[in-house]
């Protein structure tokens, strides 16, 4: 029988590797005594981090501008370590993603900014696995822009029913969905098991 899809896509952060920046933030708290919502809100869901995710100030423009909001003085060397190590694998669902490799192209769909996916390729080697990696710092755009969406539908071939896309965001899943690419919201390997075989999907 005829795959269903060419390519499924998968998202990075918090679908294939788990991440909190609260570790980053309290490690500033607690050498600093900053106050820690302020930290939180600056690196979760700022202007400041949607640049440096869209790759339109460098991690060095990114530290500098940080470690002034914040009010803290720190050298580059010391800031960057802490604002990467906030990662660990979700060893469920790489687990499955290993296993879709072969049968189907492997794409990674991410909004990360550039220091964050460096340090994430060197740690995880379950980046090794993907054949195309559409990055939001790489491309200028972000998820839910169409612009990030149409880059997967054009390396995948064209046919946006050919791909399935993996994320733990409704609204990012819900956007994709109206573009005509089928999507699954990452709630839990098992769960995501349970959606592929409900689509046929092969793992070898």
């Amino acid at each position: 029988m005829k795959k269903r899809y060419d390519v499924i896509a998968f998202d990075l952060g918090n679908t294939l590797i788990r991440f909190d920046h609260n570790i980053a933030v309290k490690k500033l708290e607690n050498r600093f005594g900053i106050d820690p919502k302020v930290t939180y809100q600056l690196f979760f869901d700022s202007p400041l981090t949607h640049l440096f995710e869209k790759g339109a100030i460098s991690p060095e423009e990114f530290y500098k501008e940080a470690s002034r909001l914040i009010g803290i003085d720190i050298s580059y060397e010391e800031f960057m370590p802490l604002w990467n190590d906030i990662f660990w694998e979700d060893t469920d669902s790489c687990s499955i993603a290993r296993k879709l490799k072969g049968p189907y192209r492997l794409f990674l769909l991410s909004n990360v900014n550039k220091s964050h996916f460096e340090h994430i390729r060197v740690r995880f080697d379950i980046i090794k696995i993907f054949d195309e990696l559409i990055l939001s710092f790489a491309v200028g755009a972000m998820k839910p822009e169409k612009a990030i969406y149409d880059r997967v539908v054009s390396l995948a071939g064209g046919d946006p029913s050919r791909v399935l896309y993996i994320d733990d965001r409704e609204d990012l899943v819900k956007e994709a969905s109206g573009l005509g690419i089928d999507s699954i919201k990452y709630e839990g390997a098992p769960n995501l098991s349970k959606e592929l075989a409900a689509r046929g999907v092969v793992k070898h």
